[in-house]
């Protein structure tokens, strides 16, 4: 998921949850019942979780260009820099 993605996840998810809690109010208000609003978010926060989780493929139509891996020849393990060996002679 790039970063456009996760901003756009963000968003689905949260109005999917506002959305269902105003429905779930609403209803729940003329049905004198909290339950119906209880269920409505717990049902919107499942379905935002569905929408959101999985790293579907309209999450990833941004991705980032990387830089081609440069690899260069490594020194012996055993070797020290010479920073450490005049470290060592000033103490």
């Amino acid at each position: 998921m790039d970063f456009e993605g996760q901003k756009y996840a963000e968003t689905v998810y949260q109005n999917t949850i506002i959305v269902f809690g105003i429905l779930g109010w609403i209803i729940g208000f003329y049905q004198q019942s909290f339950f119906i609003t209880f269920y409505a978010v717990a049902l919107g926060t499942i379905i935002s979780l569905i929408l959101c989780l999985p790293n579907w493929k309209m999450f990833c139509s941004n991705q980032l260009k990387w830089q081609p891996l440069n690899v260069e020849p490594t020194t012996s393990p055993t070797s020290t820099s010479p920073k450490l060996d005049s470290d060592k002679k000033r103490k």
